[in-house]
């Protein structure tokens, strides 16, 4: 498996909103991607303001397929202004699953 993760970081105002357009965006852009087992928009608890878009996909294979793909393309278009203040992507792959 194949993971990589983006964590945004939302000021409180906006992480409402931040949450409601990742996750319509989500929905919109990923239901096809071949190799995408699942995904999830892990939301900070108390105080803290780190979200966490965690995709898994079957094989690096997968993963670069997808970032080539017109779905990448289409997931990362927004015009609106971003409701993220950062984000840092980093990529990590399976060693141990149980």
């Amino acid at each position: 498996m194949f993971t990589a993760v983006t964590e945004f970081t939302v000021a409180a105002p906006a992480q409402g909103a931040f949450q409601d357009n990742f996750t319509a965006s989500m929905r919109a852009t990923l239901t096809d991607v071949p190799g995408l087992r699942n995904t999830r928009l892990l939301r900070p608890r108390k105080g803290a303001h780190g979200y966490l878009a965690d995709p898994d996909f079957e094989d690096d294979t997968a993963f670069t397929a997808y970032t080539l793909s017109e779905a990448f393309r289409a997931a990362h278009a927004d015009p609106t202004p971003s409701l993220a203040d950062d984000n840092r992507v980093t990529v990590f792959e399976a060693v141990t699953q149980v």
